[in-house]
């Protein structure tokens, strides 16, 4: 079974206050006489669902082109450990543990790829919401020393809506850890899948749209 995971682009997609909304422009119109249907789109690299590059937060790191297919393809486990507001080292812990295990998380293996299911994915994608989940520092240092290579989340961002320093993009730097950020998990029940989440190849960009796939 397929999940498509990806928000649909359209002129009303929301994004971050400030940033480049999405335009959808005909060029060539077979109505007017053209030979085919034509478009220019224009948009921010991080409107709708998109995979960062290191290169977002890092002026000497990678560009989305270099971003290893083997982070972006692979077994990956969808979670809920929370609605809104922070996710601590806790909820993750907890939220990972086996089902009436008393085991703590943290000496259980974590999967390669890590998706965070929220109410992020029950709103409307024309609609901007600044109460979205995100991840304390400790929580992303936590989640890439156990080995984490990609973590995805159905949030705009993985640090609060108005942060300027962004701490836990950077920790998830520090330990090489891709991120993928507008996920729609809204009808994915939480478990284990095959993840492809291809970025479109473009020469040394921060981020790039991706095309965001679950299979079961």
């Amino acid at each position: 079974m397929l999940y498509d995971i990806t928000r649909t682009l359209t002129p009303r997609t929301a994004v971050f206050p400030g940033d480049t909304p999405v335009t959808i422009t005909p060029t060539m119109q077979m109505c007017a006489g053209g030979s085919c249907n034509v478009t220019a789109i224009a948009m921010s690299a991080h409107a709708g669902t998109h995979v960062d590059a290191p290169r977002h937060y890092s002026n000497d790191a990678a560009g989305i082109e270099a971003v290893p297919l083997e982070v972006l393809i692979g077994p990956a486990r969808v979670i809920s450990p929370g609605q809104g507001g922070a996710i601590r080292t806790a909820d993750l812990q907890r939220t990972l543990r086996p089902a009436g295990s008393a085991t703590d998380a943290g000496h259980a293996p974590l999967p390669a790829r890590l998706l965070i299911h929220t109410r992020a994915s029950h709103i409307a994608d024309d609609i901007w919401d600044a109460g979205f989940a995100w991840f304390t520092p400790e929580a992303a240092d936590w989640l890439g020393a156990q080995g984490l290579r990609l973590i995805g989340t159905d949030a705009p961002s993985v640090d609060p809506a108005d942060s300027k320093d962004l701490p836990a993009h950077k920790a998830f730097l520090r330990h090489g850890v891709i991120i993928v950020e507008n996920l729609c998990l809204r009808d994915v029940p939480d478990g284990d899948y095959e993840l492809i989440a291809l970025p479109l190849k473009i020469a040394g960009n921060d981020a790039a749209p991706a095309r965001v796939v679950l299979r079961r």
